[in-house]
């Protein structure tokens, strides 16, 4: 106290630091980095290892097995889910929730994996670690205008160097790279009729395509380089470089071969920007560095320079992230200032004109400086901080308008100015130090809260908690400065007369407290209840759907499907939606998931099965009739493909909101209760795009070697396996740098994996012994692989997934499927874990509530050391279940789910009814301490605290109200919980307290008597 009395005697000091932190808050408005949303740590990371040729079993049992025993013995490493399927294996690779120095875990990651990599059989390529794979592009252009992909390569390329003139950016990536190839394709029979075999050609055009060094010669004192031309410059070149046959005929290449420069094949990654072919560039800024808009204006200024030098090519945006987040920012930034305009006008209502323009003038002070320490601390604007001022903007002024009430009360009853100010703040500033530090003890367990959902929400509470410990001070320290300036003793009538009808209405509430108190306890008892009971209709949604007018629409052919097949019925269906009215445009995606353009998406690379559509309309309203228009048009256009047609959604990214995951041993008893679980989820209603991940199989050519008949023609195993390879996948021999960009070479025939089936049995392998056909020693057969085997944490499971239909949320679509899953007789031998949305709420859940003992402990401590009594602190700590009565319904009637956001509201609330029942009990006790009895020092109370209540409720409640009416979906849950919560608790936190006080109270004595 003594301290408050120190400052206080310092006022230019005061002022100067308050105008000082105004200002540099109010630069910082404009000035800080922005972007729409909070990074998250980099705890998600791919693995992907190629083995070509290889199918699902084989990748398994030499791949993915390996890979995943060493990483599970990297303790930072929390999740593995490894995927085996043809010629690939990829694991995702989760870390723990509470590792943030990723970089030092994923350092320890590599080891591991080179450690893997030394158990892999000849011919595997990598391991690779993406472990920036959740890094998100801000902008995505794209190169269009000819249909030859080798030459929208070459333009990207260039591009991508024209575009590091800018210096904010930290990579560009290139996306749906078509690959180069240099093919040599050789016929099989005319290269034996000469006597050249693949292994011969390839030696002979690697011997003539090395690079090598010539050395230097020292002429008279300076170096004269010699540089042998080792290279082929051209494909010409290459076409007349001279083959020696066996038959010693000299021959040039392309009388053996024919030479081509082609996209890689098999064909990886095609995009298309609205039907027209195109190659990408993903662009990454560094997180928490940049203004986001200010660099899209930037880059837009640098690409309208850089077009002409394209022409006839043409530079398009797919997705810019910039005008999101200044479209975003504006949004919430309006309902800030909408928010403290009605705080404001509530306060001049409630106060009248002298008092609520000196607590009114506090807002833009307390945000702006609190805004300023944000910054200066290396705060980013975003949406979730803008968020959290919201939120705090009714709170910020409680503090305030307490001491200005009270100074008011002393100076009406002829205290001084200087008088009045002391006595308000000796009697306030415990108590108010008290109920500032319960609202922060309330959202502790939010700040220390660990995990991508924590991460994500984390500027909520260290904004809520920064401005309201600025209130607190500027409550203590500024307030009393300039109400010694402002206040006088009340004369204003109209003033007068609303504090006389909310003191008449304090009277009447105490009244009924005396009289009535079994019926109020037993009221609030029974909506207590009434409240629980409600529970059982309120929908739970762990984080909603965006408000973007962004549709995504993901196929999976069956495995094995070719990313050319995939693409051509991919684009058929983006041209039939193309035809909408209400369509802009429709992005495709063959053989990965595109742009990672949102924060949340997942990346898929390496499917050539999987495409992914995108389609942009005028606005989001237009998206819930597209939706089922689109699902019913893409199962009609692609019954064998799995369809799935989802909104973006909020917070962290799973694969699906209903996911059930089915561990077993035998591949047969999880294709059983894989079907079973599907076909009960498709009787749901509210079930969408059912499917499971298990595959239907993928055919295979077996050929089985007699090796008694093949060591006679000493031939080997190894040698039919490559005859095989040169025939149809080919053999990578040299690498040609042509540019900047080093392209593999290949020998392979010319039908490469269009080689017909019966065909291969008529190939034939050079021996001692002459040419001999692959059928006199090899059997073959067609069998049934599994086309992908999927591992959690190394154990093989399926999972089954499902989206929910518009309005309808995993929860309710879990209920409904509880009682179907019981009556199933599923294979003894399989576990059902439930994963998607629920799991990520659980872990979200869990983590506040990890945290949440820490928030009760400081509860606690703030309480007794301003009562010093259980049974103070007990009456106070009744509030609690008081705040929660009105949020159940207040969701139901505002048509909201309970989601993270909500919760998120409910300790905002909490912390609020604390704050009013603490400033409530505390006038009481002063009472008390002044020789009053227990019933008139809580009715006094009542009556002198009921419009400081009255006007935190109603601050509080205007203040979201803008966030109810926003059009993102991340806010209104949250605000409604708060103002339907507020509401009922704010009635019963003047009913319910007065009584329990009066009734606990009695037999008390305090000291002093």
């Amino acid at each position: 106290m003594s301290a408050v009395f120190f400052a206080l005697e310092r006022r230019r000091l005061i002022l100067a630091a308050v105008i000082v932190l105004s200002l540099t808050g109010a630069a910082a408005w404009y000035g800080m980095d922005r972007q729409e949303d909070p990074f998250f740590p980099y705890r998600f990371a791919q693995v992907n290892v190629e083995w070509p040729g290889a199918d699902a079993a084989e990748v398994e049992r030499l791949v993915l097995n390996p890979v995943e025993e060493e990483l599970a013995q990297v303790e930072e490493v929390d999740e593995i889910i490894g995927v085996a399927r043809l010629g690939l294996a990829n694991v995702r690779v989760r870390l723990r929730s509470n590792i943030y120095d990723t970089d030092a875990a994923w350092e320890r990651v590599r080891v591991a994996l080179d450690v893997a990599e030394r158990k892999f059989p000849p011919g595997v390529s990598g391991p690779e670690l993406r472990d920036r794979s959740m890094d998100t592009h801000s902008v995505v252009l794209t190169l269009t205008g000819d249909d030859d992909l080798l030459v929208l390569l070459d333009a990207a390329r260039a591009l991508r160097r024209d575009l590091f003139r800018m210096r904010e950016l930290a990579r560009v990536e290139i996306l749906g790279d078509p690959g180069e190839q240099l093919l040599v394709k050789f016929d099989p029979a005319r290269a034996q009729a000469l006597g050249v075999t693949p292994e011969s050609l390839a030696q002979q055009l690697d011997a003539a395509n090395r690079t090598l060094a010539g050395g230097t010669l020292d002429r008279e004192g300076r170096s004269l380089v010699l540089d042998p031309v080792t290279e082929f410059s051209d494909l010409d070149e290459l076409r007349a470089t001279t083959i020696h046959t066996a038959t010693g005929v000299l021959l040039p290449l392309d009388r053996i071969a024919e030479v081509e420069l082609v996209p890689a094949e098999p064909a990886t990654e095609r995009m298309w920007h609205d039907g027209r072919p195109a190659v990408g560039l993903g662009l990454v800024i560094p997180d928490n560095e940049l203004n986001t808009v200010d660099f899209g204006r930037k880059l837009r200024s640098l690409v309208d320079e850089l077009r002409l030098d394209y022409a006839p090519l043409e530079i398009e945006e797919m997705f810019f992230q910039p005008q999101w987040v200044d479209k975003r920012l504006a949004e919430l930034g309006g309902s800030l200032l909408t928010g403290v305009v009605i705080v404001a006008l509530v306060l001049l209502l409630f106060m009248g004109a002298r008092l609520g323009l000196l607590v009114a003038s506090l807002l833009p002070l307390v945000i702006f400086s609190a805004l300023a320490i944000f910054a200066i601390g290396g705060g980013v604007l975003h949406q979730i901080a803008i968020a959290g001022m919201v939120v705090a903007l009714g709170m910020l002024v409680d503090n305030a308008i307490v001491m200005v009430e009270n100074l008011q009360w002393h100076l009406d009853r002829g205290a001084g100015k200087a008088e009045a100010c002391g006595k308000a703040v000796r009697e306030l500033a415990g108590p108010l130090a008290a109920a500032t530090g319960t609202t922060l003890a309330a959202f502790t367990p939010l700040l220390l809260a660990q995990g991508d959902t924590a991460d994500f929400t984390r500027a909520i509470p260290v904004m809520v908690m920064l401005i309201l410990t600025v209130s607190y001070f500027y409550a203590v320290l500024v307030t009393p400065l300039l109400g010694a300036v402002v206040l006088r003793p009340e004369t204003d009538r109209r003033s007068r007369g609303v504090k006389a009808r909310i003191e008449g209405l304090g009277r009447w509430l105490s009244q009924l407290g005396a009289q009535r108190a079994g019926v109020i306890l037993a009221t609030a008892a029974v909506m207590i209840v009434a409240s629980l009971a409600l529970t059982r209709w309120l929908p739970q949604d762990f984080f909603p759907s965006t408000d973007r007018n962004q549709l995504l629409v993901d196929l999976s052919f069956p495995e094995g499907t070719r990313t050319r097949h995939t693409a051509l019925m991919a684009n058929s269906l983006a041209a039939s939606l193309r035809e909408r009215p209400e369509v802009r445009a429709v992005h495709v995606y063959a053989g990965f998931s595109g742009p990672r353009f949102f924060y949340n998406l997942a990346e898929t690379t390496g499917s050539p099965h999987l495409a992914r559509l995108v389609v942009i309309t005028d606005s989001d309203r237009e998206l819930a009739p597209l939706i089922p228009i689109t699902r019913s048009r893409a199962r009609l256009q692609f019954p064998q493909a799995q369809v799935v047609v989802h909104r973006l959604g909020q917070g962290p990214a799973v694969d699906a909101p209903v996911e059930l995951r089915l561990f077993a041993r035998k591949t047969g008893e999880l294709q059983r209760a894989a079907e079973q679980i599907t076909g009960a989820l498709r009787a749901l209603p509210n079930a969408e795009d059912v499917r499971h991940t298990l595959g239907t199989g993928i055919p295979t050519l077996e050929f089985t070697v007699d090796d008694g008949i093949a060591a006679r023609f000493g031939v080997t195993r190894e040698q039919v396996g490559q005859l095989l390879a040169d025939a149809t996948l080919g053999r990578d021999f040299s690498t040609w740098r042509r540019g900047r960009e080093p392209v593999p070479m290949r020998i392979r025939s010319p039908e490469g994996e269009r080689f017909p089936a019966h065909g291969l049995e008529g190939l034939t392998l050079q021996t001692p012994a002459g040419n001999v056909p692959l059928a006199q020693f090899v059997k073959t057969r067609v069998a049934f692989q599994p086309a992908v085997i999927e591992h959690r944490d190394l154990q093989r499971l399926t999972r089954v997934l499902a989206e929910t239909s518009e309005g309808a949320t995993y929860n309710q679509v879990l209920d409904q499927l509880r009682p179907r899953l019981a009556e199933l007789e599923l294979p003894s031998g399989v576990r059902i874990e439930v994963g998607g949305a629920a799991a990520e709420a659980g872990d979200a859940n869990t983590a506040v509530f990890t945290a949440l003992p820490i928030g009760i402990l400081l509860l606690l401590v703030f309480l007794l050391w301003q009562f010093n009594s259980f049974r103070l602190v007990a009456i106070v700590l009744v509030t609690v279940p008081l705040a929660a009565i009105g949020v159940v319904p207040g969701l139901i009637l505002a048509g909201q789910a309970f989601s993270f956001t909500a919760l998120l509201g409910v300790v905002a609330l909490v912390g609020i009814v604390v704050n009013n029942a603490i400033v409530l009990i505390d006038v009481a006790e002063q009472n008390r301490r002044g020789g009053e009895d227990v019933d008139r020092a809580i009715a006094d109370a009542v009556v002198r605290r009921t419009r400081p209540i009255l006007m935190t409720t109603a601050t509080t409640i205007v203040g979201l109200a803008p966030l109810t009416l926003t059009q993102s979906t991340l806010w209104p849950p949250m605000a409604w919980a708060i103002i339907s919560g507020l509401i009922t608790s704010t009635a019963l936190t003047l009913l319910v307290i007065p009584v329990l006080y009066r009734l606990t109270m009695r037999l008390r004595v305090l000291p002093g008597g």
